[in-house]
This record gives structure tokens, sequence and C-alpha cells, in this order.
């Protein structure tokens, strides 16, 4: 077995000898510039290994037992995940991966440790995963392919005992040389059916455990997902899409009258089949939003805000921009919405702060939850994404201990999480006219030194970017912000 640290300096001097510049990779011959790029594969995944090493601690100390006194809730992050992805840059799915593999590397690390140590003691079994934990050690396997492997072969049960999941394990490691993490996660699942292939209403029950539907915001503003369905659901959703889009891939020939004008519609739609699969599922959503919403949806009905300057809208110049995304919108996409909904104006003064209630109640009433979202555009935590409509209203002189007003001056947005850390860690949040800033515990900084409090709203910023260049020739707009209404 190799010794990671040792390989780690060897790896680490090999890469610094190479270059200090891209220059110096230019006249490198074929074969020394590939051994170059292996020198530096080894070395990301010596680096890989300590990353999971140190992620597994992480974790342990930041065990949901914690709480709020966990390691990783301590320094402001929802979970381990979330400060690992932050700390290293990788994605979220990349640190999970880390976090997972972490944990398995410790668990095998523990129990044979004490066997090796304490030989006299009942230790516990080996773990079954032994193998891989032993293969990213070795530097045989990488962290993407270890979480393949053991997310592909799964968990042992009744009818697959640990043992057979281990041979299955040293396989697939003995296999990786010659495969893609995707190659093992499938080769892996094929293994687990093998062994698992008499428990079928087992697999099915375990397939709609893991049915999942996630989407996510790109770089460029689009909006990406993946989705996981069973194979009875699964049907449904292809059954669906070949409604679609059938015409197009090949339908029937003969078909109802009453169906052939719909038929030669889609096949002469200029949009491509995926274009069409696209825009007829969103279209079914939208119709599924506008039915029975109270039962569905409770009484929130899945929407779209869009924030416009007032001069903007007037002028047609500029754009918009979504509420929870901070993504531009056209004038003329936003002014369609509006021919078809209308408006809502929220006024802000120099300040950047909406129109008070004062204390006639303690909660935020809905007109003021959509000030606070245009203000601050999501939780005002430093680093946190959580949008608008994932927060709560936090009263900065609380309601009952300062008799705070209900007042939107004295608002800020957090979400869930952070609201609750602020309350049970000791943080608070001061105001000085229309500035925010969070002051952390004496246990964090001994002299309480503040964190600038920035709005996390793409309209406000741009806003005012735009007065403070307007304000250098005494031309700043009078009303800053008015949003349009919700799209969809």
């Amino acid at each position: 077995m190799r010794n990671p640290a040792t390989t780690l300096l060897r790896t680490a001097n090999a890469v610094a000898r190479l270059g200090d510049s891209p220059a110096a990779f230019v006249p490198l011959p074929k074969q020394d510039l590939l051994h170059a790029l292996q020198a530096i594969a080894d070395l990301r995944q010596c680096c890989d290994t300590f990353t999971a090493w140190i992620a597994g601690e992480l974790d342990r100390r930041s065990t949901t037992d914690l709480g709020s006194a966990g390691l990783a809730q301590q320094e402001g992050f929802r979970t381990p995940q979330a400060m690992v992805e932050a700390v290293t840059g990788v994605t979220k799915g990349g640190a999970v991966s880390i976090i997972e593999v972490g944990k398995m590397l410790a668990e095998t690390d523990a129990v044979e440790t004490l066997r090796r140590e304490h030989p006299e003691l009942s230790a516990p079994p080996t773990p079954w995963q032994a193998p891989i934990a032993h293969a990213v050690t070795d530097g045989r396997i990488s962290i993407a392919q270890a979480d393949a492997i053991r997310a592909g072969l799964g968990l042992p049960t009744d009818s697959v005992s640990p043992e057979a999941l281990s041979e299955a394990a040293i396989e697939l490691t003995g296999d990786a040389a010659t495969l893609t993490a995707g190659q093992l996660h499938r080769r892996a699942r094929q293994l687990r059916d093998d062994l698992d292939d008499t428990e079928v209403a087992d697999r099915e029950k375990a397939q709609l455990e893991l049915q999942h539907l996630k989407a996510w915001k790109r770089q460029d503003g689009m909006v990406e997902g993946k989705f996981l369905y069973a194979p009875e659901p699964g049907a449904f959703l292809l059954s669906v899409l070949d409604e679609l889009t059938n015409p197009r891939r090949g339908g029937p020939r003969f078909v109802k009258e009453e169906d052939r004008a719909r038929i030669d519609a889609i096949a002469a739609d200029p949009r491509s089949t995926d274009r069409l699969a696209a825009d007829g599922f969103l279209e079914l959503l939208r119709i599924g939003a506008d039915t029975d919403p109270g039962q569905v949806y409770g009484s929130r009905r899945p929407a779209v805000r869009v924030i416009v300057t007032k001069e903007s809208l007037e002028s047609g110049e500029g754009h918009g921009s979504i509420q929870d995304t901070g993504e531009a919108v056209s004038i003329d996409s936003i002014r369609r919405e509006i021919c078809a909904t209308g408006t809502i104006a929220v006024v802000l003064d120099d300040d950047g702060q909406c129109v008070n209630v004062g204390r006639e109640q303690r909660l935020f009433t809905a007109r003021q939850r959509i000030g606070l979202a245009v203000r601050d555009g999501g939780c005002m935590w430093p680093g946190c994404d959580r949008p608008p409509s994932w927060c709560e209203a936090h009263h900065i002189n609380q309601w009952k201990r300062d008799h705070g007003k209900t007042d939107i001056a004295d608002g800020v947005l957090l979400c869930k999480h952070h609201h609750l850390l602020l309350h049970n860690r000791g943080w608070d949040i001061t105001r000085t006219g229309g500035q925010y800033t969070l002051i952390p515990p004496r246990s964090i900084s001994p002299t309480r030194e503040g964190r600038h409090l920035a709005t996390k709203s793409r309209a406000v910023q741009d806003w005012n970017a735009r007065r403070h260049r307007l304000r250098l020739h005494d031309r700043a707009p009078a009303h800053p912000l008015e949003p349009a209404p919700p799209k969809g």
C-alpha cells in the first residue's frame, strides 16, 4: 500500500519542475507533454485523497445531532457539503461525493486501526466498502470512481450480504483502470441486479425511493435539470412525450380525421423535436398550475416575478430581471406579460427602502414581502444563494425583546437556516440608513467586527449603479423600481 504523503510530495515536486507558464509547454515533444499531463493527474488524485480525509472529519464534526454547534454551522454553512463546495470550488454533486467517500475512508481506517493495534479486542467487522477505500488510498481509482462504485452497489440487505458486495467491489476496482465513473456506476448497478434478481419487489420499492426531479440555474441563466423515475411512472412520462412529438418520430400514417390537423401542425412546426417536447411539457405544467391550485399547490400559485425600473418600462431602454435569479429579461417580454396581467408598483426612497406599515401587526404582509424581495433579492447572509421565495422576514429589532416595528426598513430576508443560526448562536444585524451590517458573536470574532450585507437583487444593483452615474450629472430619476407581475 502506498504512502499518500510520500506520493503527494513526489508528485508535487514533479509538477513544480514542469514550468511556470504556458510557454514552457510549447517546445515539449508529444511524449513529454503526455507525461506532464499524467503528473498533473497523479497530483490531483493525491490531493483528492487528502480532501476526502478532511471532508470525512468535517462531516463527523458537523453531524445533525450537534445542530448549530456543528463545525459547518459554526462557520455559517448550512451543511458540511456546502462548506466543502465553498472552500474547494467543486460542484454540489462533487462535494457530496467527496463527503461520502471521506466517510467511507474514515470508517474503514477506524476499524482496521482498531484491529491492528488492539487484536485482543472484539472489533466490528471490516466494512464491505474496504476494497473501494484501499483503491482510493493506493491511487488506483479517483474519488468520482469510488463514489460511482459505492452508489451503484448500494447497501446490504437480507438477500444481498456485505460479503457479496465486497466481492463485487473488488471486481469493479480491478476494472476501474479502463472504465469511467459513469461506466463503473452502470456496471455496479448490473452486478447489484445480478445479486438481487430474486427480490423484484424490494428492487421496485428501492427504485421508487430513488425517484427525484432536480432543476438548477446554469451560469448563463438557463435552467437545466435531471430526473429519475421508476420503470412504471417513467413509462407514463415517455408516453406523454411521445404524444407531444410522435408525428416527428415516425408515428402511424393512418389516424382519425379529427387528429389529422393537429398531427399536420406538429409535423410542419419549425421548432426542433426536442424544443417541441420542452415547450409542450412546460405548457402542461402551466395548465396544471391553473387547475385546482388550492389542492395541488396550496394557496400560492407557482409564478415568476419580474422586476423593472419604471423609467425603462416607459422608455423601452434597458431591461428587467427575474426576482428569484437576477437573470435579465427584455423589455418586450415584460410588456407582453403586463398586457396580460397588469403591474404592482413598489417605490423606494433614497435609502432604497419601501413604504412602512408600523407596529399594527407582528408578521410582514404579503405586500411588504414583495418589497423585501425587490430590495434584498434573497437571503442577505453573505455567500447564501437562497431566493426570496425560500426566505423568512427577520425583525432587526425583535418584536418582543426590542418592541420592534414591522417596518420594511427594520426587516431583512433570511433563509430558514440562517434565520435560526442568527437567533440561536448570538448573531445580530444592525442598520444605519439603508446599510445593513451582520455582527458575529464573540466566539467567532472577539471584537465583533461587522460584515456588510449587500443586496442580492440584480435589479437594485443595476438601479444603484445607474443612479450613481446619473447623479454625477444631476439627472437621478425620481422613482426607482416597479416590478411586473408574476409570469406563467
